[in-house]
């Protein structure tokens, strides 16, 4: 059987993006522009998330809460599909945390990801019970990658 801690994988990841989606725009249109003079090299980053309309984000949102839903159809067969996007949500919100940190200000998401920590100790730990810490690197490296890729894919999907 299937812990709940991975069935409510997709809902917990729907209310931090929630966050995003309610407040990305107001904070791209106030503070695109000193993030960019603050860290010039991502100006070509700041100016593409800034473009993606918000109807564009939620599709995004959307597509990634429906393969989320697929990874939890699927755990009978693959659970180890659910454990690697477990940690790769894991680590997407300690980015946001870390980004608030280096330009010292909200970013949205922060506020669920610091909310959310408390869900990521009790899902960690479940996972460093059941497997070695390698074990747990491999899934959370492949977790982040196909994290990566997949909104990759999306943004650039998002241009066209």
């Amino acid at each position: 059987m299937m812990p709940i801690i991975y069935i409510i994988l997709p809902f917990v990841f729907l209310i931090h993006d929630l966050e995003e989606i309610f407040f990305r725009r107001r904070w791209m249109d106030k503070y695109a522009d000193e993030v960019c003079g603050k860290f010039p090299r991502m100006k070509p980053l700041i100016h593409h998330l800034a473009s993606i309309s918000t109807f564009k984000f939620c599709v995004i949102v959307a597509e990634e809460f429906f393969l989320l839903l697929l990874v939890l159809f699927l755990f009978d067969k693959w659970p180890w599909l659910a454990y690697a996007a477990f940690w790769g949500f894991s680590i997407h919100l300690f980015m946001h945390i870390g980004q608030s940190v280096v330009l010292r200000m909200y970013v949205p998401g922060l506020i669920t990801s610091f909310v959310l920590v408390f869900y990521i100790v009790v899902g960690g730990l479940d996972l460093l019970q059941k497997f070695s810490l390698l074990e747990n690197l491999f899934l959370a490296l492949g977790g982040f990658v196909v994290v990566a890729l997949n909104l990759l894919l999306m943004h650039w999907l998002m241009r066209k």
